[in-house]
Formats: structure tokens, sequence, C-alpha cells
């Protein structure tokens, strides 16, 4: 294929068309084919199978009944996925004209975009195709540099873990603790189910509120799931960490959403994971952690919050220049080899600064 066919189908949106009816695909395709590239599957679970794999898909339209997963299966998957991509694509669900307002408005709580009625009008089902698939690419370039979630206005995972990155670099260089603590948004899929997306955005929104007015200024906060939210604490000891996922485990549950005039109670589990000092760490290892931590927690019959200290090595953490050279003038013991390479990172600074007289002179030479 050449640039310019490479181009042209670079250019067409992607649309993924959900049915179990071979005559619906068949009249899909024979509407939507030269303005865009298709994606077919026979039921829900092929469906999500195909979101999951192909990152180009702009738009989903869905039929409701079908075998394996159906329509409103669909949709609560997709909308409660952990991918931020996949939970914000464009749902265009495809009814009959036996299914009444009741069916819409159930779709429509469930987290739908729009709806088309079958049989399909070329012209209705191109400008819905391109009206999603054109909102749906406008929305990914306005955000590709973004980090901020739009519903929580906290990072998104993206920022969230950026920020992570560069957190840990810092206290990796001058040997300062981290802590994180992952809260989770306790019968995430059972409160989705009985209240649909609308209030579950509610409840979110709530949880975000609290744990932004919580950490500190230099504290970073993402959400990374749908009912997930993750909170960097560089140079935060485990004790005050501790506390700090205590008090906002009991704020949160102390306080009530009301949802048709009843109050609801709502609850979150944190996973605190603290490295002390000198402990190096990677994002892979402390997220790792977290989630270990965070599996205590949900396990725990007592506790909201599960804690996992991560050690540091003692020699480099208490490293003394002054104390080596004491132990190099006298008779007791050795310098371990830990000890000495970590002396040499510390003083690398200096060296670096020395003229070449200065080194020869340093080595004996």
């Amino acid at each position: 294929m050449d640039n310019t066919a490479t181009q042209k189908s670079a250019d067409k949106g992607c649309v993924l068309i959900a049915d179990d009816s071979k005559i619906v695909r068949a009249t899909a395709k024979k509407m939507l084919t030269p303005q865009f590239d298709l994606i077919f599957a026979e039921d829900g679970e092929i469906a999500w199978q195909k979101l999951c794999e192909l990152k180009s898909i702009q738009a989903v339209f869905t039929d409701l009944r079908m075998p394996n997963l159906d329509g409103y299966g669909l949709i609560k998957r997709i909308r409660q996925a952990d991918d931020e991509s996949i939970r914000q694509q464009p749902i265009i669900v495809m009814t009959s004209a036996s299914e009444g307002e009741g069916i819409k408005q159930e779709v429509l709580q469930l987290g739908a975009s729009d709806f088309i009625c079958k049989p399909f009008k070329a012209s209705e089902l191109i400008a819905r195709a391109e009206a999603h698939s054109r909102y749906r690419r406008d929305k990914i370039a306005l955000n590709k540099n973004a980090e901020i979630d739009l519903l929580t206005n906290t990072l998104n995972a993206e920022g969230v873990y950026k920020r992570l990155e560069k957190d840990i670099s810092f206290v990796n260089r001058h040997g300062e603790p981290i802590a994180l603590v992952l809260f989770e948004l306790d019968n995430t899929a059972a409160l989705y189910r009985e209240f649909g997306k609308k209030t579950m955005d509610m409840i979110v929104k709530k949880v975000a509120s609290t744990l932004a007015r919580a950490v500190r200024k230099e504290d970073s906060l993402g959400r990374i799931a749908a009912g997930q939210f993750l909170a960097i604490l560089p140079v935060a000891k485990a004790d005050g960490v501790s506390l700090l996922a205590q008090r906002i485990c009991s704020a949160i549950k102390a306080g009530k959403v009301t949802i048709n005039q009843k109050a609801l109670q709502i609850s979150v589990s944190a996973g605190v994971v603290a490295a002390l000092h000198g402990s190096e760490r990677n994002a892979e290892q402390l997220m790792a952690s977290a989630k270990q931590a965070l599996a205590l927690a949900k396990n725990s019959e007592t506790d909201s919050f599960g804690l996992i200290k991560l050690e540091g090595q003692p020699a480099q953490s208490a490293l003394s220049i002054d104390k080596l050279l004491k132990t190099i003038g006298s008779d007791e013991g050795s310098i371990a080899a830990s000890e000495l390479a970590a002396a040499v990172d510390k003083l690398r600074p200096l060296v670096a600064m020395l003229s070449e007289a200065q080194k020869q002179r340093l080595l004996g030479e």
C-alpha cells in the first residue's frame, strides 16, 4: 500500500458494530464502508475483545439483545473499564421500534451516548457515525497531552504515573522516603448495577473531592480506574501516611450521598505502601506493593486500610564519611562493599569539581 492510501485509511473513522443479525451487519457494511473502517462483532464478548485489542475504534454501535454478552452487559463493561480510552467510548444503541421509552431511559442510565432506530436510513446512520467518531477524534487530540481526569479534575492515569516517576527519581536521588496510598471505592460494580452511571459519577466526584482536600499541596492525586485513586506522598513518613489514610476512610464513611431522597453510605479501602529512607524502588515495585496492601484492607474484617513498609539499606541510609574514615584509620573491622560503593557515589559530585592536579594528589600519584 502506498503512502497516499495509508493516509486515506488513517483519515477514515473506525467504528465497531455489535449485532448478532447478519442482515443488520450487512446493511451497516453497505452504508458505512465508503466512509469508515468497520469492525464487526456477533455478540458482546467479541465486541469487548475487539475494544481491548484495537485502540483505533472511535465509536461503538450495539444491539441490546445478543448471545453470550448482551448490549446491557457490554455497556456496563465499557463504562466500568479500567482503561480510560475504553471507558470514554461513545456508545450508540441500535433499538427497534418495539422498544419503548423505558428501555431508552434504562440504557441512558447505564451510560449509552445515543440511539438509532432499526431499520436504518443511510443518511441517519452515516450522520451518527460521523458525529460520534469525529467527536472522539477531536477529544483524543485535545487531551493527547493533557493529564487531567475530566470527571474529577484530578490527574488521570497517565498524569499520575508520570508524576510518580518524577517523585521516585527525586527521593531516590536524595535518599528520602516516599509513600503511596491506593484508594478504592468499595462495591463499585454493585453500586453501578443498582444506580447507574450518573449516580456513580456523582459518588466518584464526592470521593475525589474528599481526597483532594485531605492531601498536601506537594502531594499528587490521580484517578487511575473507575473507582480507584492513587495518592503520591513524597518525603512522607509511614506513621503519618497511615493516620491520613485512616482519617480519609473514616471521613468518607461518615459522609452520606443522597439518592432519591435516601441517604446512601459509601466507603473506601486504602492500601498504603511506605518506602523508608534509602529504600530505592521503582514505580512497578511500589504499585505492586500498594495493590498488595489494598488486598489486605479488602480482606480485613476490622480495618479499612492495609500497610506495607519497604525497608531501606541501613548501611547506605546511615552513611557517614567521617565514620568510614575513622574505620580506615583503626584496627576495628573492615568496610563493607556496599558502604564503599555508597561512599563513592556520595563523593562523586565533589570529585567532579577537582582539578587534575588535585585528583592526582588525592590518589597519591
